[in-house]
């Protein structure tokens, strides 16, 4: 190739990326931040799970049960009824975050569980009466990767009724559940669910179901939010609603007396 071929396509590769620069530029300007997706909370009630929802199985509650004597211990009791902080996630104004409080108090009373769940009222009506649901589901626990295996086991469903809650009011309710029986070297994964009403009923007796297309937009650090209103006419799907009516839970590890215990897998750091 001639010289002057190569000085003709070096140019055009330096405008090339000048073009580039100049769009990019164009689009993200010296010191402009650029916006991330806004957040969506829908406006219903809200559960929250005690807190380890989302740990490891190590570090989830621990209960052994002993197959002689049919009886079930959770281990580390005090360490399950401290004071947890739900950060600011439930705060009605973004922009005057509330540092929201409560303690699960987990508790083995014959062959259940009982733990408090957080709710808060964010549907903005007074609710009267309302009925939660609470669902549990068993798996075995792969000691090797800290993850369910095998089949999941549904347990009875059950509802929680909920009384005069108004609106914008947060309380904390009580949640029982069966426990399973693990096999003396079994490791059990069980979680509890507690779904949030598809139907609240005001104090003068109207119903309102929920719609997830009813949600207020807000931007983290802005006191900015808007409403996606349902389009007049359309008739919701329950099913689609039902679906993703929002919803808390808690893990906790349930094994047999002789079960090894739960190693941790090695964290991987950068050298």
């Amino acid at each position: 190739m001639h010289s002057k071929t190569w000085v003709w396509v070096g140019f055009a590769a330096v405008l090339l990326l000048v073009a580039a620069n100049l769009a990019i530029f164009a689009a993200f300007p010296p010191g402009h931040q650029h916006v991330q997706e806004p957040l969506k909370r829908v406006n219903w009630m809200m559960p929250s799970g005690p807190g380890f929802e989302y740990r490891g199985p190590y570090e989830s509650p621990v209960i052994v049960y002993d197959g002689t004597n049919e009886t079930w211990q959770l281990q580390n009791t005090t360490a399950w009824s401290q004071t947890l902080s739900l950060g600011d996630r439930y705060s009605l104004d973004p922009a005057r975050p509330e540092d929201i409080r409560y303690t699960p108090d987990i508790a083995i009373e014959s062959d259940r569980i009982s733990l408090d769940f957080f709710i808060r009222n964010l549907a903005g009506e007074d609710c009267a009466r309302a009925d939660l649901a609470v669902t549990t589901e068993t798996a075995s626990l792969n000691t090797t990767t800290g993850s369910p295996e095998g089949d999941v086991l549904p347990g009875a469903s059950t509802s929680l009724p909920v009384d005069d809650l108004a609106a914008g009011e947060w309380r904390e309710v009580r949640v029982t559940a069966d426990l399973p029986q693990p096999g003396p070297e079994e490791i059990l994964y069980l979680t509890i669910d507690l779904a949030a009403p598809y139907t609240i009923t005001t104090p003068n007796d109207t119903p309102i179901t929920f719609d997830f297309r009813r949600v207020t937009v807000t931007i983290p650090g802005s006191n900015t939010s808007w409403k996606e209103g349902p389009d007049p006419g359309f008739t919701p799907d329950p099913n689609y609603n039902r679906a993703r009516l929002p919803r808390g839970y808690a893990v906790v590890i349930v094994q047999g007396a002789d079960a090894p215990p739960i190693i941790p897998l090695p964290t991987m750091t950068a050298r």
